[in-house]
């Protein structure tokens, strides 16, 4: 969304806002003894709290049923009326000049404003074409067309990084000898009882596109029993696969989450082209210890668009243990296709 957009639906929810208050807009005073026309809400001990103030909380309920808008709209100025009476304690108790705050203010501000611009630049972002979108489609028939739900039953490990490849090998080694698949996981329990490692066991049922998208064909391609073994950040999860069911999704369907995605994913482009030309045009000079940090760095990472178009390494045939690969940003169709289940 856009500074212009967040400006329109401001002005109209604004308009709604006047009715609720019964205020109006022409400035004419009313009769003896009435108040001006205002755009203030409310007074607390004479400071004001404006329309605009309530509009703006307003908009971050998202949309209200219209037969709720006036319990939201009280609702939403009485907590403006109590922030207003702690902003005033605050200040008697002198709190806007305590350096932690003034520099809580001072972070805030920044991220407004670098937020604003990046919502002006991102704001160019095109609506995908119907080509586009019917090329997306295609392109992803784990997505739609044969999408799946899938079942696993997973073991979730804590352990320090340095022994991930030690339990890693002894899924691969429990999965090569064959056998009744079903028993790995008490196989698995009862070593890492003898390694004293902790672990937790679950069933989870995922979606298509709850799955990292890159990642995708290596799913598609599991058979019931197989195994992925992903390191966490707290350890590293094992998956068995128990079921899977599927639940395609036709164009008609996927078409607004297409866009939706689509849109996202040009916004993120155009964000990251102004940052690298931001910083290409900069002076960055790194000082002190924050300089040798720089510079014993690893070498950059791949952008998310990247990481994003980077097709999936598939399950080798002969092996079903592979590592899963990770998602790099917030997948928009996580959202979207979901809502069609």
């Amino acid at each position: 969304m856009n500074i212009h957009t967040v400006a329109s639906r401001a002005r109209g929810r604004h308009l709604l806002l006047c009715a609720v208050f019964c205020l109006t807009a022409c400035g004419r005073g009313g009769g003896p003894g009435e108040e001006k026309a205002t755009q203030v809400a409310a007074r607390v001990n004479g400071a004001e709290i404006t329309v605009h103030q309530v509009n703006q909380t307003m908009q971050r309920l998202g949309t209200v049923p219209e037969a709720q808008l006036k319990q939201a709209t009280k609702q939403v100025l009485d907590r403006l009326v109590d922030q207003q009476l702690l902003v005033e304690q605050a200040k008697d108790k002198k709190l806007d000049r305590d350096p932690r705050v003034v520099a809580a203010i001072e972070s805030a501000k920044r991220q407004v404003l670098a937020q604003a611009y990046v919502e002006l630049v991102t704001g160019g972002a095109q609506k995908a074409t119907g080509d586009q979108v019917r090329e997306f489609y295609t392109q992803h028939p784990e997505l739609f067309q044969e999408r799946r739900i899938y079942r696993f039953l997973q073991m979730a490990i804590a352990l320090p990084a340095d022994k991930q490849q030690a339990v890693r090998a002894k899924v691969e080694e429990l999965d090569k000898a064959g056998g009744d698949k079903q028993k790995i996981f008490p196989q698995l329990a009862e070593w890492l009882r003898g390694q004293n490692l902790q672990f937790q066991v679950n069933q989870a049922t995922q979606s298509a596109e709850q799955l990292p998208l890159e990642a995708l064909p290596t799913y598609q391609q599991m058979k019931v029993g197989d195994l992925l073994f992903a390191p966490s950040p707290k350890g590293a999860l094992v998956s068995q696969l128990v079921a899977t069911q599927s639940q395609p999704v036709n164009q008609a369907q996927a078409e607004p989450y297409i866009q939706q995605y689509l849109v996202s994913r040009e916004r993120l482009k155009l964000s990251e082209d102004e940052m690298k030309r931001l910083r290409t045009a900069a002076k960055i000079e790194y000082v002190g210890e924050f300089a040798k940090l720089e510079q014993s760095s690893a070498s950059p990472a791949p952008s998310s668009a990247d990481t994003a178009n980077k097709p999936a390494a598939a399950v080798e045939p002969s092996a079903s243990v592979a590592k899963q690969p990770s998602s790099s940003h917030q997948d928009v169709m996580t959202k979207g296709v979901k809502a069609l289940k």
